[in-house]
């Protein structure tokens, strides 16, 4: 395993354990606050909010890195399974 491969697997690592330690903050906080003012619901859903975009924010730094090694096979495949997570929320939105 070259050293670029390690550094690519740290920053996508990263990108998730950044997501789901946010989302974890921002929804016990949003629980916290519920109790004291009437916006921490608000909180609370922005938490499940970058719970949700996480992956994707997974996706596109997979597709980003990708691309910068030159591997356009793996940033095409990448790119379609984007479109396809999209695809799928702007349909979902619409049912």
């Amino acid at each position: 395993m070259s050293r670029q491969d390690v550094a690519a697997d740290r920053v996508l690592s990263l990108t998730l354990k950044f997501g789901a330690y946010t989302a974890f903050a921002l929804i016990v906080a949003g629980l916290a606050l519920q109790l004291v003012v009437p916006w921490g619901a608000k909180v609370a859903a922005a938490g499940l909010l970058v719970l949700l975009a996480t992956p994707v924010l997974r996706i596109i730094v997979a597709c980003l890195q990708f691309l910068r090694e030159h591997d356009f096979k793996y940033a095409l495949v990448s790119f379609g399974v984007l479109a396809i997570v999209v695809l799928a929320y702007v349909l979902g939105i619409q049912a």
